[in-house]
């Protein structure tokens, strides 16, 4: 099962990355005319997926039953990013901002297309943590 550690290591990197490109967009979003706030909310609610990232790549035999959770958090993650983001857009899409708001909707993209590969990195331990414990006779 020594398969999965590589990419509990990935998973894990790209969550700590991920969470520091948060950070720099929270630390962005007042010099580009954004109010901080709602990423403040949505960042703190991803503080998780590091710890989480963490748990799964040291001990995935104890916490192999949060990686759905892991999942779901994702997905309602990239769900209400881009729903918060369509519509701070179209709220400055005539203002001076212009420019900050298309930096920080590339930058939203490319996090949630990152996310989607961490979503399959988490599907694809699980599955093979999922075949290796399987019983091999089909059961008794």
């Amino acid at each position: 099962m020594d398969v999965c550690r590589p990419l509990g290591a990935g998973l894990f990197i790209y969550e700590c990355l991920r969470f520091l490109a948060l950070i720099i967009f929270l630390l962005a979003s007042p010099l580009m005319g954004f109010v901080s706030g709602p990423y403040l909310v949505y960042l703190s609610s991803n503080a998780l997926f590091p710890i989480m990232a963490l748990f799964m790549w040291l001990g995935y035999k104890e916490y192999c039953n949060y990686m759905a959770l892991f999942i779901a958090g994702k997905v309602i993650a990239m769900v209400s990013f881009f729903v918060w983001e369509v519509f701070s857009f179209i709220e400055s899409s005539g203002s001076v901002y212009m420019a900050g708001s298309l930096i920080l909707f590339g930058g939203g993209a490319l996090l949630c297309l990152a996310d989607t590969i961490s979503v399959w990195g988490v599907w694809a331990i699980n599955i093979k943590y999922r075949r290796a414990i399987a019983p091999e006779g089909g059961g008794s």
